[in-house]
């Protein structure tokens, strides 16, 4: 194999596809990335058997074949090269890679004429939708803080996802918050389709759809997301997805609006305090136009503050994890949040005004009687 590239699209490729290479593995080889040099461009692959992402960049082909070396090496010394060009070739099937640039060389040891492992096909029927540019971005925003991150239920550590006549559904949650949002597909017809992806795959998602156009498809087994120059695939999680619905509330016996900079302000400063209580919550109190929030530990002191908010319904009196609220707020675009109350120990919907299919529901702490 031997090809000539450019240094910036190469480093650029290689640092996007090393992200799925888990730290720690049980194969060598699956710290590999994988160069096919073919039809004047290169493949390059990576792994970790449950996620692929490949990135096809333009090359000068002189000699095709392929190798698989070492993502890290192989990435850090492609963005130190300081030439505009470089070339890369394999001498024999040993694996050895010699890298040059101007003058310079540096060889790698690869593995061998060993190839990454197959990875697993889109089965059965399987429906591709469009995605516009930057969507997947702001649908990360919204979703990723709210999956577990423990390992308890693993089915929680995904986002669901429901394509249906219209539209494409998501929902995140780990057991004590729901985060709820959906995109517009008004040419989709087709069958009603369930599935819940690994929360990496719309981490990565975002990357890739940043400033381009994605396609979508959903399968049997398999999500594959694809843009111009990058496919990204995983395996679908197994497992039944919590019925979100039935915690999304119908009532509200407060409803009001509020400055979202002034909201997340007190919250922060309070979370000083509450931080280091170990019950590590911050009292809303609700009177109409006006919410009190306040913190205290019993070694630290305590915090009051108030809030103008545009509001009508009963009085209330509740406790929130503060990290859970901040993290709420941050995902909103808008100047202005609706904060709706479903009463005592009931969820609170937090609805973004710049986005209405956004919204997110958090639970209150119980209360010690």
């Amino acid at each position: 194999m031997h090809f000539y590239a450019t240094q910036d699209q190469l480093a650029k490729a290689l640092s996007s596809v090393s992200r799925v290479i888990m730290p720690q593995n049980n194969m060598a080889i699956l710290t590999g990335v994988q160069l096919e040099a073919r039809d004047q461009s290169l493949l390059l692959t990576a792994t970790d058997l449950f996620t692929t992402l490949q990135s096809e960049i333009p090359v000068e082909v002189s000699s095709p074949g392929h190798v698989v070396l070492p993502a890290s090496l192989l990435t850090d010394l492609i963005q130190r090269v300081p030439t505009a060009t470089l070339e890369i070739e394999t001498e024999d099937a040993s694996g050895k890679a010699v890298v040059k640039y101007g003058k310079n060389r540096a060889t790698l040891h690869g593995f061998g004429t060993e190839r990454l492992p197959e990875f697993q096909q889109l089965e059965g029927p399987s429906d591709t939708i469009t995605i516009g540019a930057g969507v997947f971005a702001r649908l990360a925003r919204e979703l990723l803080f709210s999956c577990a991150k423990d390992e308890t239920r693993p089915i929680l550590r995904g986002i669901s996802v429901k394509l249906d006549a219209g539209r494409l559904v998501f929902a995140a949650t780990d057991g004590s918050r729901l985060s709820h949002t959906w995109v517009a597909i008004p040419e989709y017809r087709g069958e009603v389709r369930e599935c819940v992806i690994p929360a990496k795959i719309l981490a990565e998602a975002a990357r890739l759809n940043a400033n381009e156009d994605a396609r979508l498809t959903i399968g049997r087994n398999v999500v594959r997301i694809e843009t111009e120059a990058s496919v990204l695939m995983a395996r679908l999680l197994d497992g039944q997805y919590p019925d979100y619905q039935r915690v999304i509330p119908q009532d509200y016996v407060v409803q009001g609006r509020v400055r979202v900079s002034d909201f997340r302000g007190a919250l922060e400063r309070s979370n000083l305090i509450a931080a280091r209580d170990r019950t590590s919550s911050v009292r809303i109190r609700h009177q109409v136009g006006q919410l009190d929030i306040s913190a205290s530990a019993a070694e630290y002191g305590q915090t009051f503050e108030s809030l103008e908010f545009d509001s009508h319904g009963q009085e209330l009196d509740l406790l929130f994890n503060p990290t859970y609220l901040l993290d709420a707020l941050k995902s909103l675009e808008g100047e202005e949040a609706v904060l709706e109350f479903s009463g005592v120990q009931s969820p609170l919907r937090i609805r973004d005004t710049e986005n209405a299919q956004y919204s997110h529901i958090v639970l209150p702490l119980r209360q010690l009687v």
